[in-house]
Formats: structure tokens, sequence, C-alpha cells
């Protein structure tokens, strides 16, 4: 490679294209982190040009950073063409500014700064075929995503993106600071020229041995890091384009979703911030190689893969996008039924470890596991991963359960689901184990799960035991979940923390109420109410609290459990009391539901999952 050092004059003064490849990532500088500096740079510089005048001190030339390009010639054209290897938001940024200079001197009408600037923006229109190629008369043409709002920008059209955004931004930076000068022409002369012979870049061009992505990839961390997203997009598309593919087919047919700004919005996994993109890849390799991987090591991991595989470079792109698909339904899914309400209890409870399952499982054709199974498959992970959470056991290892369950499910596809089962009920030692029934039971009736657990297993236990109460004669009102739920409905304890207030022990209770301390944090205690109605509750008696509830709660947990007997309950007059045994009864009868909803692997195998009730569930 040859390096060279030069001012705009050499960059943006001749004729020449500047072409962004469009397997690079779209246009994300913003105002904060990049174009602020930049002006901030400019404007100094212009600054030290104009007290040089009156000095006659030595202006230091301004260093913007380097820039890597590698020859592509264009037969259809006679504009000399550079490929742009590393550092097209650079240029992009500083079209967007020239651009923008132009236009304040258009305001001005100052024509000699406006011809200077339009030949560091415009190519000569003799050199190219303006009907057959009018785009050819811009300097710099960036990667897919950006063109048709960046051919609008530069035709004085404007647009509500990114680009746009940069050209608004400077304007008025300029303007503001023209305005500070009483003679603004003087000083938009010396911005012009400042421009062309003070501002510099490093230019390094490919020679033919130079291999592009091995350049690309080391110079990755300058500017705005790349995604291993980034990376791995230039990395199938260089791939294709040597294999003699149609790299703008490809990009269009597959490629062209995950450069929307839904890709690119950044989701906490663990501990790690990364693109929505970069997460869904992530699970995507895991599925496909059932290998352990950090995310640091995404890309290079990726890399491997491709190189060993013998996959052919369509089916790869369309692969990718298909799992696309999947992955968007499965992050868009309603709340309601089987599958909604298990994908929103992973959410809740932060736990990701199953995707590449879920995507391997959900990407197989219903032809070969068929809704029925699927659902099975869904009631056993779902299974396991409330029970242990109940259970307050580790999360730790699993990440290698998920992967290893990969492996089971794609040894046998056609019964995945019992394949799954088996696998989870083998599970041995306290970071793997599925808790048993009994063990389950026991967590849920006699332990303190409000103070023991993190709110949010509380409340998905809760809203579950709802589910599970209605039925098809059960008015379908639409329930509050997730967020929004957090936001209206809260935890209730019936018999209060504080019930010393006004909750005497029973007469014959020889601790004189002290075993309930731990046991108003049990199941049997618990229900769901609103957050105006929680704090009008308070510790009030239960006479009172009885009527509050029965004025104003419409949930079955509180209705058909706790105003009202329980089926299991033999206590007559239910509701005239509210102690010791009648939280131990409610409590065991929710356990036995609770193990309904989450079976253990007997169950799930001898009862295969029939049709959800129509309209079941909340949504």
């Amino acid at each position: 490679m040859r390096a060279d050092t030069v001012d705009l004059r050499r960059i943006f003064g001749r004729d020449v294209r500047y072409t962004v490849p469009l397997f690079q990532r779209p246009y994300v500088w913003n105002r904060d982190d990049n174009w602020t500096a930049l002006w901030e740079d400019i404007r100094r510089t212009v600054e030290r040009t104009e007290h040089s005048a009156q000095t006659g001190d030595t202006v230091t030339p301004h260093f913007l950073g380097a820039v890597v390009f590698d020859e592509t010639p264009y037969p259809s054209s006679s504009l000399e063409t550079r490929q742009v290897i590393d550092g097209q938001q650079r240029l992009t940024t500083l079209q967007l500014f020239l651009f923008a200079a132009r236009l304040s001197a258009t305001a001005r009408d100052h024509e000699r700064s406006v011809r200077l600037l339009s030949k560091f923006l415009e190519n000569d229109e003799d050199l190219f075929d303006s009907s057959q190629n009018p785009d050819h008369l811009y300097k710099v043409w960036p990667t897919n995503a950006d063109r048709d709002e960046f051919r609008s920008v530069m035709l004085g059209e404007g647009g509500d993106g990114r680009l746009a955004e940069a050209v608004a931004y400077f304007q008025q930076e300029i303007d503001a600071w023209l305005a500070e000068s009483p003679e603004p022409h003087e000083r938009l002369g010396t911005l012009v020229q400042t421009m062309r012979e003070q501002l510099r870049l490093v230019i390094i061009d490919l020679e033919e041995h130079d291999d592009a992505q091995v350049v690309f990839e080391t110079l990755n961390s300058r500017g705005t890091p790349l995604e291993h997203a980034d990376l791995i997009k230039n990395l199938l598309f260089r791939n294709a384009e040597h294999a003699g593919a149609d790299v703008d087919r490809l990009y269009k047919a597959y490629w062209t979703p995950f450069d929307q700004d839904e890709w690119r919005t950044e989701q906490t996994t663990g501990r790690i911030t990364r693109s929505r993109l970069d997460v869904f890849l992530n699970y995507w390799l895991t599925m496909r190689t059932r290998h352990e991987f950090t995310a640091s090591a995404l890309f290079k991991e990726f890399e491997y893969w491709l190189s060993s595989t013998a996959v052919p470079m369509e089916d790869v792109f369309a692969e990718l996008a298909r799992y696309a698909e999947i992955y968007d339904r499965l992050d868009q899914h309603p709340l309601h039924g089987i599958e909604g309400r298990f994908l929103y209890r992973m959410k809740v409870m932060q736990t990701s470890t199953p995707m590449p399952l879920l995507l391997f499982l959900y990407g197989l054709d219903d032809a070969v596991l068929p809704t029925e199974r699927l659902h099975q498959a869904i009631r056993a992970i779902d299974s396991y991963l409330v029970r242990r959470a109940i259970l307050n056991l580790s999360s730790r290892d699993y990440n290698n359960i998920f992967r290893e369950l990969v492996t089971v499910a794609f040894q046998q596809p056609e019964r995945a689901d019992e394949a799954i089962i088996e696998a989870l009920a083998a599970m041995q030692g306290h970071h793997r184990q599925w808790p048993t029934d009994a063990e389950f039971r026991t967590a849920l009736e006699e332990g303190p799960i409000y103070t023991r657990l993190y709110r949010h297993r509380v409340r998905i236990l809760l809203e579950a035991l709802e589910d599970e109460l209605r039925s098809d004669h059960t008015e379908q009102l639409t329930v509050p979940v997730g967020d929004h739920l957090g936001a209206k409905l809260t935890i209730e304890h019936v018999m209060p923390q504080s019930w010393r207030d006004n909750w005497p022990p029973l007469d014959d209770d020889p601790s004189e109420g002290y075993d309930r301390d731990e046991l108003v944090h049990t199941l049997g205690n618990l229900t769901l109410v609103t957050a105006r109605l929680n704090p009008a509750l308070g510790n009030m008696a239960w006479d009172d609290k009885r009527q509050w509830l029965s004025e104003h709660s419409l949930l079955r947990l509180t209705h058909g459990t706790l105003l009202n007997p329980p089926p299991t309950s033999d206590i007559s007059r239910w509701a005239s009391a509210w102690d010791e045994h009648r939280i131990h009864i409610r409590g065991a009868h929710l356990a036995s539901l609770a193990l309904g909803i989450w079976p253990h692997a007997d169950d799930l195998l001898a009862s295969p999952v029939v049709a959800e009730r129509e309209g079941k569930g909340r949504g």
C-alpha cells in the first residue's frame, strides 16, 4: 500500500468518484459524537488563518485522520474511481459540510465561494453520460442504504434523515459564526481557502496484492467503532463479489432490512450492550455451530465458520434473512397463549439464553415439528426456567445447557420436544437440575417468596395463576401485563406485613403470631391489586380490606381463591376471617395450579398439548 498526506484539493479538487461499497455500514456519525468536534476543528483552523493574516505567522495544517482507497475501474465513465475501504463516515461528512457551506455562500451571493465549493462537490458533466449515470455528478457516493437521502440532500430537496440533519446543523453553525464577524464575506472566503489548503488527510491507496478485507478489519476501531455485524457484512459481500455474484441483487433481496434503524438499536444482554443485529447474529451463529464463544469473538467465529462451510453464499444470505424474520416474530409476539406468555416471562426474567434453541425450533417446517410438538417443547423450557427461578437457583450454566439442547433437537428434529424434555429431565447437579414436583411445591407453599425472590418473579407467578384461573366462562377483560402492569398492578399482602396494628394473633397461638412474620410473604397470602388501591388498603383490618377488594378487584386470583373458598377448602364462612389456616389452604391450592402450568417431564410426555381455549389468557 502507498500512503500520502494531502489537502482537500487533492481529494475533492479533481474529477473523481469515491464509492462506498454496499457491504459497508450506513452513515452513523451524529452531532454529539462527531459533527460538533469536526466543526470546532474547522472553525479554530479558520480563525488561526484569520489571525495569521494579521501577524504573518505560519498556519499549521489540521489533520482530519486517514482514509483507505482501493482502485476500482469503471468502464462506462471517464472518471477516476476509488472504492472507500475505510473512512466513509469522514468523507461523507466533509461533503455534507461543503454543501452546507455552499448553501451559506449562495444565501450571501458570494459567487466565488459558490464556484470553488461546487468544484469540491460535483464532477465535470462532460466526463460522464448524465442521462445514463446522473449520480456520477457526486464526488462521494455512499453505501446503498444512504443513496436516496444523499441524492435528495445534494439536490437541495432536504429530508428527515441523519444526512439532512447534518447539513442543517452545519449550515446553522456556519451562519451563526459568519454573523459574528464584521466582514462575513471575507470570513466566508477564508473558510473556503482553509478548506482547500489547511485541512489534510492521510490517503492510503491499496495496491494489487493488498487484501482489502484484512485492511478493513485492522482499521475498524478508528472513528465510530464498527459493530461485529459491520465486519460480517463486509466479509459476506466481499466473498460474494469475489465469487462473481450479483451483490446489488443480494443486498436488495436479503440484507436491506439489516441496515434499518430497528436492527441498529442497542440491546443489553447480561452486562453487554450491543446492537440488535449483533445480538441476533450471536444467537444464529450459536444455533448454527453449537459452539461456545464470547460476544467479543462473534466476527472471528463467523469468519471461521464461513471459511469451513460449503454453504453457497446466496444460501447464507437467504438463511440469515429467514431467521431474522423468525427472530422478529419472536421479539414481537403477542403476549397471549402458550408461546406469548412464555416469551413474555423470558423478557421479564431477562433470560435470553434459550433463543438459539427457539430459532432452531421455529425454523423447522410444520411437517417436521407440528405446532403441538413445538408447544410441548416450549412448555418444557418454560417449566425448567420458572421452576428454577422460583427455587432461586443459579442461571450461570444456561448458555451451555441450551446450546446442548440445540444439538439434541438437531439430532432428532421430528421428536425435538420429547428429546428436549428427556434431556432436561436428565440434568444433574445444583446448576442444571429441573426441580421436581415436591421441590417446586415446597418452595411455593412454604417459602417466603416475596422476600426471597425478585419482585418480577413473584409477579409473573401471580399473573400465570390468574391466567390459569380464567375459563371459557370468564369475561375476557384486558389485563395490563409487562411494563404496563408494573405501573398499574402491584403485589398485595392480604394479611399485611405490619399485621400487629389490626390483626391480633389467634387465641390458641402459643407463638403469639410470630410465625406470621414469614407466613405473610408466602404465596397463599399474596394477590395483585392496582397501584392506587394498594396504599389505600394499607394495614386495615380484614373486614374493611375484604369490602374494598370485593368492590374494586376484578381478578379471579382474588375473587376465586381469596374472597371465596378454593375448591379444596372445607371451611364454612370462608370469608369471615383471614388467618394462618386459610393462608395455608390457599397456598396449597395455588401451588397445585402452578404444577399444572409448569409440569415436569412425566406429565408433559403423558399429556400432549391440546389446542388452547379460544380467548383464554390476557393480551
